[in-house]
């Protein structure tokens, strides 16, 4: 695995070895690395049976199955299990066109991470790919506001997504607006649009609650899970939908048979399984705000604002974001790279308060040492 080049050896929790031996404290999101709790499981699962093909069932995945049912809204019980978060979406939007085949138009609410997929690459970068969704089919429509739910063609739509987090024009962090999630939801229902939450990068805790979504009051019609489910061990994702969606567009199939080769393997669905433990009984959605509000109050005075465990951090125009990150980076923390004007620092989910406390102290210093020099 690299980081702008820079190799990473081993890790734990929040913090990793590069190549040069340095340890750094990763604030880039995620689940952790190494967490002990989640490696034990999966190299037990990997002694009994580690991968299987997408047709033969297993204990482990049925079993995950059977939790995601318990933790998700009723009437979401149905789940298809996938290698990743970015996968589960495509065949979430599979699944919204085998109910309305007829329709064409895909609303999305602009600004968030719909992943790096064919579909996820349309979203997230509007103005290009024309010739791909030209291929595919499928026309586009991005809402920032309530306003735009009028441009909608909502008897041609098939599916409407969001995230649970987005970008703005000018890259700030922030929540969606609760009045345009209840419009979008309202104008989906009355034609029957079912609505994808996309929980990849917020689920598991990141944002003070279990699954991202949960931030809001509204009921999604499916929910697209990844990123931090695999536990940082193997790569999972998976889409939920209730039992009569399932139905109507796959019957009797089984839920196994909806997912690329080594989908629902045993070792992922158990890594999957032991990550839920992990939170569930380390209260992680509590430790996320925690470790949320350690970076916020120790950069207050930078203009930080917390979102869960995720911060955004406002760059003064003459500091050189590249310069700056190279720079957390050489003293000893990751962030990625902004896509505007604000630093976003994301406290991983198994991230301790005190390397967390540990890396504010250096983002002080080296904001204070940046500051001082482009002045």
């Amino acid at each position: 695995m690299k980081t702008n080049n820079k190799q990473i050896i081993s890790g734990q929790y929040e913090t990793y070895t590069d190549g040069n031996g340095r340890q750094i404290i990763d604030l880039a999101g995620g689940f952790g690395f190494q967490v002990p709790a989640v490696i034990e499981a999966v190299s037990h699962q990997a002694d009994r049976m580690g991968l299987s093909n997408r047709v033969l069932m297993s204990e482990p995945l049925i079993a995950l199955c059977r939790r995601l049912a318990e933790l998700l809204p009723p009437p979401l019980v149905s789940s298809y299990v996938c290698s990743s978060g970015d996968e589960a979406f495509e065949g979430a939007l599979k699944l919204c066109k085998g109910l309305k085949p007829k329709g064409n138009t895909l609303v999305f609410i602009e600004g968030g991470d719909y992943g790096s997929l064919t579909y996820g690459r349309c979203l997230n970068a509007l103005q290009s790919y024309q010739e791909i969704r030209r291929f595919l089919g499928i026309k586009l429509v991005a809402v920032r506001n309530v306003r735009d739910l009028d441009a909608v063609d909502w008897h041609d739509c098939f599916a409407v997504c969001h995230t649970s987090t987005l970008l703005d024009e000018e890259g700030r962090l922030r929540l969606i607006d609760p009045a345009l999630l209840d419009q979008l939801y309202a104008a989906a229902a009355k034609v029957s649009a079912p609505v994808i939450a996309v929980d990849v990068q917020s689920c598991l805790g990141s944002l003070g609650t279990l699954f991202g979504f949960q931030r809001y009051h509204n009921s999604p019609d499916i929910v697209v899970l990844g990123g931090a489910l695999g536990g940082s061990a193997i790569p999972i994702g998976t889409y939920t939908c209730s039992e009569q969606m399932a139905y109507q567009v796959y019957g009797r199939s089984s839920p196994a048979k909806h997912g690329s080769t080594t989908a629902g393997n045993p070792m992922a669905c158990v890594a999957a399984m032991a990550a839920l433990d992990y939170v569930h009984d380390n209260n992680s959605a509590r430790q996320c705000l925690d470790n949320g509000q350690i970076l916020a109050q120790a950069l207050n005075a930078f203009g930080a604002v917390a979102c869960g465990a995720w911060v955004s951090l406002p760059l003064a125009v003459d500091v050189n974001a590249v310069d700056l990150c190279e720079e957390l980076y050489q003293r000893g923390v990751y962030v990625s790279l902004p896509r505007g004007r604000e630093l976003i620092l994301r406290c991983p989910i198994t991230a301790r308060a005190e390397q967390i406390q540990r890396a504010s102290t250096i983002i002080q210093e080296t904001f204070s040492y940046v500051l001082s020099h482009a002045a």
